[in-house]
């Protein structure tokens, strides 16, 4: 399979990532509502909540469409471009912040025995290490997005010498 061009891996990424996001919008409705609904949280932590899942959820959807983004350009077989170094960093950005989001919610229920980092119960095995994959998914892109940068340049001098 080819990994980027029309009818490539490419091609079916950006279909996946498109199912991503409109999954992505129905569940943040079904998400909002239950946390709206739920008579068992209080009103300071409603607020929290919504915050926090507002400022999370917004980072993803820039994640998402920045990926798309990117996507397009492999799929049109032009990859390295400024647009891409700059979704590249919104993406590296957005994962920081969802990253953030994670630490905010951990040091607010800290001692409410509701993070453990890896257990096991009747639904199977469960970790809590989303803030650390956010932030090594931020660094990483980030580099990636230094690279793309670096191609960019190259490719731009290689242009004028032809």
């Amino acid at each position: 399979m080819r990994y980027y061009g029309k009818k490539s891996l490419a091609s079916l990424l950006d279909f996946i990532l498109t199912i991503v996001l409109v999954g992505g919008i129905i569940l943040t409705a079904i998400t909002y509502y239950q946390t709206i609904t739920n008579n068992d949280i209080i009103n300071i932590t409603v607020i929290r909540a919504f915050l926090l899942l507002t400022i999370g959820i917004i980072s993803i959807f820039i994640v998402v469409l920045e990926l798309k983004k990117v996507i397009k350009t492999l799929v049109l077989e032009n990859p390295f471009t400024l647009g891409n170094v700059k979704s590249l960093k919104r993406i590296a950005g957005s994962c920081f912040t969802v990253a953030g989001c994670y630490f905010v919610n951990f040091l607010v229920n800290i001692g409410k025995d509701r993070f453990k980092m890896i257990y096991v119960d009747g639904k199977g095995i469960h970790t809590d290490y989303e803030l650390f994959v956010f932030l090594l998914a931020g660094c990483f892109i980030g580099i990636l997005s230094k690279v793309f940068e670096q191609a960019v340049k190259y490719k731009e001098d290689n242009d004028l010498t032809i």
